[in-house]
């Protein structure tokens, strides 16, 4: 038991001589004044590089949280425009739906009221319909559809003048009967 407190106090004067070997800063084999002052030298210096660096990394943080808020606050934005297109867009759908169920009851409500026999007679002649349809000059119907206006008023203007003769010839009538 002697032998091995022996060792551990050894152990310990050892470790105690391998730690003021390295608290001699100045070198001359004492830890003196001199060698806490440049201890307390290095341990400033260490402390200001450590707050120049704990300085540039808030720095970076404060940077980095404002540009997160601000692409936070961007997709938020983002998010909310196109809930709002998107809500538009299934309401109008919806008007969109309910307008067509609305024309197929029309369209129901129509076919219910006609007879079978009038419903067959009209998809009997319906091939013959679309054969006309397909031989008519689309061409010439367009140039008919164009000229169709002028046409009207030339005819509206026709009939003025024969108004403007019939009540002419009726008021000379009435002169002579008198």
């Amino acid at each position: 038991m002697e032998k091995m407190d022996r060792e551990m106090d050894e152990a310990l004067e050892m470790k105690l001589q391998a730690l003021q070997a390295g608290d001699d800063e100045t070198g001359d084999g004492q830890v003196d004044l001199r060698d806490l002052k440049h201890q307390l030298d290095r341990v400033e210096a260490q402390l200001a590089l450590q707050d120049k660096q704990n300085r540039r990394l808030l720095r970076n943080q404060k940077r980095n949280l404002i540009l997160a808020v601000a692409l936070v606050a961007a997709l938020c934005v983002l998010i909310a425009v196109l809930m709002v297109q998107f809500r538009t867009a299934y309401h109008t759908v919806l008007d969109t739906c309910n307008q067509v169920n609305e024309l197929a009851g029309t369209l129901q409500d129509s076919l219910n009221t006609l007879d079978s026999a009038e419903l067959d007679a009209m998809m009997q002649t319906l091939p013959g319909i679309a054969d006309k349809l397909s031989k008519i000059d689309v061409d010439a119907l367009n140039s008919v559809m164009q000229k169709l206006p002028s046409a009207l008023d030339t005819l509206t203007a026709m009939q003025e003048q024969i108004n403007t003769i019939s009540n002419f010839f009726g008021n000379l009538g009435t002169v002579f009967r008198s």
